[in-house]
């Protein structure tokens, strides 16, 4: 009981150092162009970033939350050309998962799962590397790939603000 508090009061902690202080007030952040709406831990910092490939310009689209003590919350989103949107959804979903583990990290949890009401294919996926975690559900819409992960310390990652963060990630019209 004792190492259960210490634990809990440790994370309030480390979120509330993050946050300058104050525990991060969780606000509903909705994009239009994203096609999604997200409880974010702060206010929503937006960039957008021109990927060249044989295929054709894409552009990646990331939303984000930076906290102090090197964590992250974010959305990503990248539609996909026409024909890598025709290729099977496991495929795809391995090739996010493992360019997010790069050459240094391991994957710890790797789970299936159907997103929203049209039961969109997805993975949550916890990779823990030297320097933090990444902690990502990738989703495929459609053409459209999306990405909700925290980054950070993996207590942090795995804590009850990235599962509110992670969990409030909908699809929108």
């Amino acid at each position: 009981m004792r190492t259960r508090l210490f634990t809990v009061s440790a994370l309030v902690g480390i979120l509330a150092a993050a946050a300058g202080g104050q525990p991060p007030e969780f606000k509903t952040f909705a994009s239009t162009e994203g096609r999604y709406k997200a409880v974010f831990p702060g206010a929503v910092k937006t960039d957008t970033f021109p990927i060249k490939n044989d295929k054709g310009d894409l552009t990646l689209t990331i939303d984000l939350v930076e906290l102090r003590a090197g964590t992250s919350f974010m959305v990503t989103y990248i539609d996909a050309p026409d024909d890598v949107a025709k290729q099977p959804a496991e495929g795809r979903l391995n090739k996010v998962r493992d360019g997010n583990k790069g050459t240094d990290g391991k994957v710890t949890s790797d789970m299936p799962l159907t997103l929203g009401a049209e039961k969109h294919p997805g993975r949550d996926v916890l990779i823990e590397k030297a320097d933090g975690c990444i902690r990502n559900r990738i989703v495929i819409a459609g053409n459209r790939l999306y990405q909700v992960m925290v980054q950070g310390p993996k207590d942090v990652v795995t804590s009850a603000s990235a599962d509110k963060f992670i969990d409030s990630f909908e699809i929108t019209k």
